[in-house]
Formats: C-alpha cells, structure tokens, sequence
C-alpha cells in the first residue's frame, strides 16, 4: 500500500463539462518491466474508489450516469423563430416589419433606406430584425469591428518597413458600399440587409462630420437597405444615437426612428413560460430541472423588462447541480385599494441594478411622497436620486429649474426652493472640485422635495430648459445699422448688452 493514496471525489459540477469524461477504467497503468499479472491485479484492488456526488433529483437519490451536453451557443435554444415568439410590442413589431416591406417596395427606386432601432438594453430589437428578416426572405449581413493587426504587403519575409496598419473607417466604408452591392457566391437570394449593431471606434469620438459623410455616399451609392441598432443610455454624452444620428442628418436621408420600450411584465411572463416548456424538452431535460413559479416571477421582477438578463439567470438558475435562487419579499408602502395585490418577490443575490429614467425621476422631486410611520419620512432618498445622475448633474438641475414652479401652492415654500437651486446652481459652476458637482445636484433635489409640502396635484407636462443662444440673429435693419463695427464685438457681449439697444433702434430708424 502506497502512503501517498488519497480518495478521489467525483465533483457535483461534472455535468456542466463540455466534452465526456473517461471513467477511472480507461485509465492506462504504467507498465514496469518486473510486473506480472499478479501484481496488475494487485494495483488494480488497491486503486482508490470513486465517490460520486452527482445526484438525479428526478430518480430519488439515483446515480445520474449520463453526462448532458452543453452547447457553447446555448442561448440559440431559445431563440425566437416566429413574429409570433418575440417578446415585443406587437406595434413595435408591426412598425418594423412595415418598414421592411417599404423598402422592398422602392427598392428599385431608392435602394439605400436607413433605418434606427433605439431602446433599453434587452428590449428585443436585434431579435426582432432578425426574425422578420428571415421572414420576409432577407439575407442579413452584419457588420463586427476587425481587430487592429498588421498586414504584409507581399509575402511575409520583409523587415518591419513593409506592414503598415489597416484604416478601421475605410474598412467600415468598404463593406457598407460592397456589401451592399455584390452578394456572395453561396447565397441564392438577392434580397440583403445590412446591419450595424458594433459601431466603428473612429466614430465614437468627435467623428460626427465623418459619419454624415459616409451616410451621404451610401445613400447615394448603396443597393441595399441599412440597419442601424443602438442600445439607449442615461448619459447624452455616451448615447451614439444623439452623438451620430443628429435631427439635421434623419430628417435630410429620411432615417426612420424605431424606438423600442422595456419589455412589459405581462409579455415577459409569457416567454418564462415558454423558456420553461422549452427546458423540458427531451434534449434539455437531462441539463435543466423545472423552476418553480416564485423563482420565475422573481426573476420578472428582477429583470426589469430586460430579456436576456431575465434568461441568463434562469438558465444559470434551472441547471441541475446548481443551488437553488434565493428570494426575498419586496417590502410594499402604498397599499393597494379594491383587489388584494399578489405579494411580489424579487431574487436575492442575482439580477440588474435598479435604475430609473429621468422623468420618473423628476416625478419623484415634483411629487414627494412620505411613509405612513409617526415620523414622516420621504420615501424616495434624495441622494440615490442624485446618484443615479451624477453623470449630467447640469442636466438635472436645469429640468428641475424649468418645472418646479407649478407644482407649489405656497409663495414661501418656493423661496425655500429656489434658494437652494440657487446655491446648486452656484455650486455646479466651481471646477475646481469634481465632488461639488454632486453635493450641488443633491441639495437642488432634497431642497425641492423638502420644501414642496402639499404639491399641486394633477398632470403636468414636462417641459425641457430653456437654451439661450449665443448666435446673434440679426435684421437687415439691424445689420445695416451696426455695419463692420459688429465684428469688433463678442458674441456675449452682444447678446447680453447690445442687442436690446439695436433692436430699438432699428425699430425707431424704420
């Protein structure tokens, strides 16, 4: 007996392997040149034995001696492959698809059509485009950024002089324009559609002019229609769609805008339901074990109308082997009125950071609400509110500025606000410290909502801040009284000082 024997355990996540395991038998033992039969039989008796932890849940404590296979491409199991399967706004889907046939219908008139799907991450959009392309006999290309490598200009054995690094934009350029014209030699359709899903890292920064440009030459010289597919983000200064697709540019190649919306609770409902059907299908059986109806609501709520983060955790969630998902019981203030509500739980460890959009937001500074305890709290916290848009504090504070006034009923209550939103105001301007920014964005938000005791009740629109133009727009009259003097004078200062004066003047002169 060897001293150095250990007992082996067989791992309970054995299943989630890509490729089978041998069993200990197919092991070979080293040969020796004193070895005998005797002594095979004798290492093989005193071979350690093996523990198996994998247990079948479905056989009550049964061996689960098959192995499931795992695809790498898991998430194309449940995919959707009819209109009817998607989980989107059927109106969302109709808009889309409405496009698409507009296109075939000009499609020898006017080629190159342009198409933007905006929306939240998860919303569907590239799924739908997907599925409705394939319906409707269209062969999608899809355009994924090359990574940065040196090429050769002939054959390889030159010194370093001879590689030079390949242009990104020219590349992009090449295969919107080529792409669209030529077809491969393997497809049999002529009907294609490009879509643009990885966008290019030379447009992301101050390229604007550049990609007004490439669409320019594709509208005149593509032969296909173009997709363009933009995931929507809190900050302007990060969204592509606001940076790239200015009004200017969709209203001069006619872009149509497709904006997709989160997933609704009730149609997210529907596809758990038939995730789950799906994972008792004979060949996903053997990996996945049925969830339970609170883990699937839970994982709804979680979601927050995102698709694919509600699939990944119940994928991760339904695997056998795996332990259970955690839940826990969102703590409801406002009580419901008539029907009983049902109680909604949410998953503990795993899901989406919560977020809000900026108009539920500003309803909340508007409208403060309180708990029911003695002591009155505000049931939103002020600073996770300013939290959530430290990004574009400015922003918030103007939106603030602009829509606050109507929602007071009492003079005195609006002094208390707007010398807060003064002080933010004043705060925002220091550039010297990036934390004030923060600190001036809270106290605009906590002194509105403070300071609003009864707020005014009913629907108000919301209206955006006012933007003072620099750009002085000037008469005739107005020019021909200041001459070439004007050119002598700021912008700013001619806006602030001498415009008012100009404009009597002239008034007087005509």
């Amino acid at each position: 007996m060897s001293a150095k024997k250990k007992p082996w355990v067989k791992s309970a996540f054995s299943q989630l392997t890509m490729t089978p395991k041998a069993g200990p038998a197919a092991v070979p033992y080293k040969r020796t040149r004193s070895g005998s039969a005797a002594a095979a039989a004798a290492k093989a008796a005193d071979a350690p034995q093996i523990v198996d932890l994998t247990v079948n849940e479905d056989n009550d404590g049964e061996v689960n001696a098959a192995t499931p296979d795992v695809s790498e491409n898991w998430m194309d199991c449940f995919a959707p492959s009819t209109s009817e399967d998607l989980a989107v706004h059927p109106k969302k889907i109709g808009d889309v698809r409405n496009w698409l046939q507009h296109c075939e219908a000009m499609r020898k008139k006017y080629p190159a059509q342009i198409c933007l799907l905006t929306g939240p991450a998860g919303c569907g959009k590239t799924a739908t485009l997907r599925v409705l392309a394939q319906e409707m006999g269209y062969e999608l290309q899809e355009w994924i950024n090359p990574t940065d490598c040196e090429e050769i200009n002939a054959l390889g054995d030159q010194p370093n002089e001879g590689t030079y690094m390949g242009s990104q934009l020219q590349a992009f350029k090449s295969f919107l324009l080529r792409a669209s014209r030529y077809k491969s030699l393997l497809s049999t359709g002529n009907k294609r559609l490009l879509l643009v899903e990885d966008f290019p890292n030379c447009l992301l920064k101050d390229a604007a002019a550049t990609f007004e440009d490439l669409m320019d030459e594709y509208a005149n010289y593509g032969k296909s229609p173009l997709v363009f597919i933009v995931a929507d983000s809190k900050s302007r200064m990060l969204n592509i769609s606001y940076k790239l697709f200015t009004d200017q540019l969709k209203a001069k190649l006619r872009i149509e805008h497709i904006s997709f919306n989160s997933i609704a609770a009730t149609i997210m409902q529907k596809s758990m339901k038939r995730f789950a059907s799906l994972m008792q299908q004979p060949q996903h059986k053997s990996l996945y074990k049925l969830p339970t109806q609170t883990v699937l609501d839970s994982i709804v709520v979680c979601a927050q109308g995102d698709i694919r983060n509600a699939l990944i955790n119940l994928h991760f969630g339904s695997l056998k082997g795996a332990p259970g998902m955690e839940t826990k019981q969102l703590n409801i203030s406002v009580p419901s009125k008539g029907r009983k509500r049902k109680a909604t739980n949410t998953l503990k460890s795993i899901g989406r950071d919560e977020s809000i959009t900026m108009m539920h937001a500003l309803g909340r500074v508007f409208n403060p609400k309180y708990t029911e305890a003695e002591d009155k709290c505000l049931l939103h916290n002020p600073e996770d509110l300013a939290e959530a848009f430290s990004t574009e504090p400015k922003n918030f504070v103007n939106f603030i500025h602009a829509n606050y006034l109507p929602h007071f009923q009492d003079i005195a209550n609006v002094n208390s606000a707007l010398n807060d939103i003064g002080l933010a105001d004043m705060l925002l301007q220091e550039y010297r410290d990036e934390s004030l920014s923060l600190v001036g964005l809270t106290i605009a938000v906590r002194g509105c909502m403070v300071a609003n005791v009864a707020p005014v009740s009913g629907w108000m629109p919301v209206r955006g801040p006012k933007r003072l133009t620099i750009e002085p727009q000037l008469t005739p009259a107005e020019q021909r009284l200041l001459g070439v003097a004007s050119g002598a004078i700021s912008k700013r200062l001619y806006a602030s000082e001498y415009s008012s004066f100009v404009k009597l003047i002239a008034d007087k002169t005509n």
